[in-house]
């Protein structure tokens, strides 16, 4: 579970279920950050995460998103 210079963050499904997906910096940048197109879903569901990991929580996606996380 690398988090390869905070490229990937986690959504948290349920209490012990998270989705890992790929966020791009430069979305960032321009200020875009929460635009769709900023979050790559990878598809992945981990039970465990590491503790220096960034967690969000549903809510915090835009709705689009939300839509396509794996249940």
């Amino acid at each position: 579970m690398t988090l390869k210079h905070k490229k990937y963050v986690y959504v948290q499904l349920d209490k012990n279920k998270y989705a890992k997906i790929r966020y791009l910096k430069s979305y960032e940048k321009a200020e875009k950050a929460n635009d769709v197109n900023a979050y790559i879903i990878l598809g992945k569901v981990v039970t465990r995460v590491s503790k220096k990991a960034k967690i969000l929580k549903k809510e915090d996606l835009p709705v689009e998103l939300r839509d396509k996380l794996p249940k």
